[in-house]
């Protein structure tokens, strides 16, 4: 991957976490919703994962540059 591609891919990450978060509390608020039969814990953790990998590449291309 090249880093505009890694940089995709960390705010994707970012992004997929900040969705799980929301939906978590809108679970909490409303547990009977159609939204709370969604898996946002999996989401959240899938976000993190990717973010975490993508950042770690990001940091071996920028040092490699």
């Amino acid at each position: 991957m090249d880093v505009q591609t890694t940089w995709i891919a960390l705010a994707i990450g970012l992004a997929a976490a900040v969705l799980g978060g929301v939906g978590g509390v809108l679970r909490a608020r409303a547990p009977l919703a159609w939204h709370a039969h969604i898996p946002w814990n999996g989401l959240s953790f899938v976000g993190v994962a990717t973010a975490l990998v993508a950042l770690a590449h990001l940091v071996t291309l920028l040092k490699a540059a």
